[in-house]
């Protein structure tokens, strides 16, 4: 049983140190992409209605 409880501090251990990488990353984003981060954001919006869209489609045609 002690065994499961050291993988469980290390699972916790490393999701802790990848949400403070990502929260770094996502802080220095803005400095390291600069005006290229709005096209980025911008795509990832468009792509993302799409996305909706499509599945409206699909849940319009299920539910008919």
């Amino acid at each position: 049983m002690k065994k499961l409880a050291v993988r469980k501090m290390d699972f916790t251990s490393s999701a802790s140190n990848l949400l403070i990488v990502s929260a770094v990353v996502a802080a220095a984003a803005p400095l390291l992409l600069g005006d290229q981060l709005v096209v980025i954001v911008s795509d990832v919006i468009t792509e993302a209605s799409l996305l909706l869209q499509s599945l409206s489609l699909s849940v319009q045609r299920l539910l008919s």
